[in-house]
């Protein structure tokens, strides 16, 4: 296997893009540099790491492998060719492939270039519009969501990591994808599939690598964002940075999990059939079979109704989508004796044998100590965040700085940028406040 180069070696040569660049336009790129540290700093993922760089006076993001992937021409290629054909450049951030593209470790190597979306992850976004109550912009950014699921699958373009981190929203509120190492097009049908199966917190077990693969993540997202506008003070409760509402024990039975739960103290009907069709999503064997359109349009399997099963969620005004629904079903013959059900025959409510009654629910804190405990809360996560900052600071300088440099000073520069990540959540913080608070 070969050995790429590190992200601490693509930080030292693009310091040198006059030295490690043969394009024009690259020669003349300029990157955006730490405002501490002066150097660029990468954003980094399992595969790669991404710089922003003004490239031929437009903000480009600029890609670079850490790994052997499936990552490779042929395929960014073909899946440039494909949002262009399939009017998806609206919806993904454009990309090319530029081949022996840097000089790093006395050899040339590859990078996929694309244009850099101005904005933020979706779960950065979905906080800001949780904490502010926007029950009516959670709502709209579920819709878009869907709606945006339904344009990528009609062109056959299959993303394979939707997780909150590869959508973007830009100042328009507009989502963007990003991150295409997973994705599959038509003319990718009979390829290998690449290593990388998506995040755990989004994916089903028996995920298949091919054109529906997004409908289950698709659907986790579409739930989580109308659970939220429903009940936007679930945020704080369930999301661990690591997802939106739900994670991978979620979708183990019996889904009996806190967030299940949750979801089920809402008492809303269009939720409640949402959950029940991921529930049954998550039978053990289940692979997706056609887009999100077509299995919100199916009758729920008869071994997931329940007297709080509810209609079918509309489809979005003028979609023609398919909706072929499959037969039911059915239990082997001979398995258990007639009247007898398993767990997998019985509704949700009723997998379980009968609970005993539920404890009285705790009062809940006086809202003033509730606003002291989410302070407390907040300024430990700003200090953990400048401590964390202070530590990959300090890194840095020891990998970078000038050997004659004394351990002291180098310690003293990296507090600063902590002391900086400090002072900004604070003033994050007074200026979410409403006016005349403090």
């Amino acid at each position: 296997m070969t050995a790429y180069p590190s992200a601490e070696d693509y930080i030292r040569a693009v310091q040198q893009p006059a030295v490690v660049f043969d394009r024009p336009e690259l020669v003349a790129a300029r990157f955006d540099e730490h405002p501490m540290l002066g150097i660029p700093v990468p954003a980094s993922g399992s595969t790669a790491v991404v710089f922003r760089a003004t490239v031929g006076g437009s903000a480009q993001a600029l890609r670079f492998f850490t790994r052997d992937d499936a990552a490779t021409e042929v395929r960014y290629t073909a899946l440039n060719a494909w949002f262009t054909e399939r009017n998806l450049t609206g919806d993904v951030a454009v990309c090319h492939w530029v081949e022996q593209a840097i000089l790093v470790n006395g050899r040339r190597w590859p990078m996929v270039q694309m244009e850099w979306v101005e904005g933020r992850t979706l779960d950065q976004h979905v906080e800001d519009l949780a904490e502010a109550d926007d029950r009516a912009a959670l709502t709209a950014l579920a819709d878009s969501w869907r709606d945006l699921l339904r344009r990528t699958q009609a062109a056959r373009f299959a993303h394979g990591d939707l997780q909150h981190g590869n959508v973007l929203v830009d100042p328009a509120g507009r989502l963007r994808l990003v991150d295409f190492d997973s994705s599959w097009i038509a003319p990718f049908a009979g390829s290998p599939a690449p290593t990388e199966v998506g995040h755990r917190n989004y994916q089903p077990e028996n995920r298949r690598w091919g054109p529906w693969m997004d409908t289950f993540p698709g659907l986790v997202i579409y739930l989580s964002l109308l659970a939220l506008a429903r009940d936007p003070a679930q945020w704080e409760q369930l999301n661990d940075g690591e997802n939106l509402l739900l994670r991978d024990q979620d979708y183990q039975p019996p889904h009996q999990t806190r967030a299940w739960s949750s979801l089920e103290r809402l008492h809303d009907p269009r939720i409640d059939r949402l959950a029940a069709r991921l529930r049954a999503c998550c039978a053990p064997g289940w692979t997706a079979a056609g887009d999100l359109e077509g299995l919100l349009a199916q009758p729920l399997p008869w071994w997931t109704r329940s007297e709080t099963t509810h209609p079918p969620v509309a489809a979005p005004p003028g979609f023609t989508g398919p909706t072929t629904v499959p037969a039911h079903p059915q239990p082997r013959p001979g398995s258990r004796p007639t009247g007898q059900t398993t767990w997998w025959q019985q509704p949700a409510e009723a997998a379980q044998p009968a609970p005993s009654p539920a404890p009285p629910e705790q009062p809940r804190p006086a809202t003033g100590d509730r606003r002291r405990l989410r302070t407390a809360g907040k300024v430990l996560g700003a200090a953990a965040k400048g401590a964390l900052t202070a530590f990959f600071c300090l890194l840095l300088f020891s990998l970078l700085a000038p050997a004659g440099v004394p351990p002291a000073p180098r310690v003293l520069l990296a507090a600063l940028p902590a002391l900086l990540v400090l002072i900004r959540m604070r003033r994050r913080r007074q200026r979410k406040q409403p006016p005349g608070k403090s």
